[in-house]
């Protein structure tokens, strides 16, 4: 009976799976190291050569408050379907009762309105009426750069 050495090879000559084991670990170490930097805020532009900012040592994300979907076909609080897109676009109230009653049980001050490119302009408006109503100071329209896709 012949022995052969430990040395990760095959008899093929190639490598075999046990020797591939710690590649595989590396590259999960990796993959983890990336995802903790990553970050999906843009980067940010100053107007002066070498304007630094403090560092900040918390890990926890921003605060974006509240998401409200405007769809072509529903509005959404946190993702939960709080009413239809085409009676409110064809309705004449201008405060949308099932968002506002979305937003009273949340509570909080931030609201973040995402609307799709082809969700009707005065649905959008209503929308950000009624988020000023229910309490929320803070409501920011987002949008998605041309020269970032």
């Amino acid at each position: 009976m012949r022995r052969r050495r430990a040395t990760g090879l095959a008899a093929s000559g190639s490598l075999s799976a046990a020797a591939l084991a710690p590649l595989v670990d590396m590259l999960t170490i990796l993959l983890v190291a990336l995802l903790r930097s990553w970050s999906t805020e843009a980067p940010a532009n100053f107007a002066e050569e070498g304007f630094a900012l403090p560092l900040s040592r918390q890990e926890a994300p921003v605060d974006r408050g509240v998401t409200i979907d405007v769809g072509t076909s529903g509005l959404y609080v946190e993702g939960w379907r709080a009413g239809s897109a085409t009676y409110w676009t064809d309705s004449d109230d201008v405060l949308v009762t099932e968002v506002y009653e979305a937003l009273q049980s949340r509570g909080g001050t931030r609201a973040v309105i995402r609307a799709h490119k082809d969700a009707p302009w005065s649905l959008v408006g209503k929308v950000l009426f009624t988020a000023q109503q229910a309490g929320y100071g803070d409501v920011e329209l987002v949008a998605v750069a041309s020269t970032s896709l």
